[in-house]
C-alpha cells in the first residue's frame, strides 16, 4: 500500500487510516495533536471511486461491496505486518486510529482477525458485518466515537457493534455526541484523555 511512515523514534506509533476522498496525509495533524511523540506508519486506501480513495469499495452510498471490503481487509493485516518489520516496529505498540471509511476497515480487521492491535480508534464507524461475530478481542482497548445524529448510521447499529465489542472481550469506551458524521475538539480532548491514561 502507498503510505507515509514517520519515524519519530519512539516505541509506540500511530496507524492513521484516512476517511473518503482524503489520502495518508489527512490524519496526520490530528495524530500530531494526541501525541506528536508517536511514529506515524499512514497508508492510503487501494480503492479509487471516482477519484475518490478508499479502503474499499461500495456500489454507492451506504451499499458497500462486503466481498471487498474482506479482501482489503487481508491486504491491511498484510501491510501491517510487513510494515512492523520493514520499520521494526512492536506490533503490541501499535495504535490503530480510522475515520469514517478508514475506521470501517479498522473495525472489520479486529473483527476479522482478532487482536492485530492492543488499541484501536474508531472515529465515526458503521457496523459493516452485522452478522458477523467478532474475534476474541480480550483486553483490546477501544476508544469509540459515534453519534445518532450521524446520517451513515442506521437504524442504532453503532449500539450493536458497541455491544459486540464488548462480548468479544474488549474494553469499550464510549464518546457519544450530537454533530454527525464528524471530528470535533470535544472527541479529541476527550480522545486524549483516553490515550495518556
Amino acid at each position: 500500500m502507498k503510505h507515509i511512515y514517520i519515524d519519530n523514534h519512539s516505541k509506540q506509533t500511530f496507524l492513521t487510516l484516512h476517511g473518503t476522498g482524503a489520502d495518508e496525509n489527512d490524519l496526520i495533524p490530528l495524530v500530531r495533536y494526541l501525541n506528536p511523540t508517536y511514529n506515524i506508519l499512514s497508508p492510503r486506501g487501494n480503492v479509487s471511486e471516482n477519484g475518490m480513495n478508499r479502503f474499499f469499495k461500495r456500489y454507492g452510498m451506504g451499499n458497500y461491496d462486503i466481498d471487498n471490503l474482506v479482501l482489503e481487509t487481508s491486504n491491511l493485516k498484510s501491510f501491517i505486518e510487513q510494515a512492523t518489520i520493514n520499520y521494526e516496529l512492536d506490533p503490541n505498540q501499535i495504535v490503530g486510529l480510522g475515520f469514517s471509511n478508514g475506521a470501517n476497515i479498522l473495525e472489520s480487521l479486529i473483527q476479522l482477525y482478532g487482536k492485530v492491535l492492543n488499541k484501536v480508534i474508531l472515529l465515526s464507524p458503521v457496523f459493516l458485518q452485522p452478522n458477523v461475530e467478532f474475534s476474541n478481542l480480550d483486553g483490546v482497548e477501544i476508544f469509540v466515537a459515534t453519534s445518532d445524529l450521524d446520517p451513515y448510521v442506521k437504524n442504532n447499529e453503532n449500539h450493536l457493534l458497541i455491544s459486540k465489542l464488548k462480548d468479544a472481550g474488549a474494553n469499550i469506551y464510549v464518546h457519544q455526541h450530537n454533530f454527525g458524521h464528524q471530528i470535533n475538539q470535544t472527541v479529541l480532548d476527550d480522545l486524549k484523555k483516553w490515550l495518556n491514561k
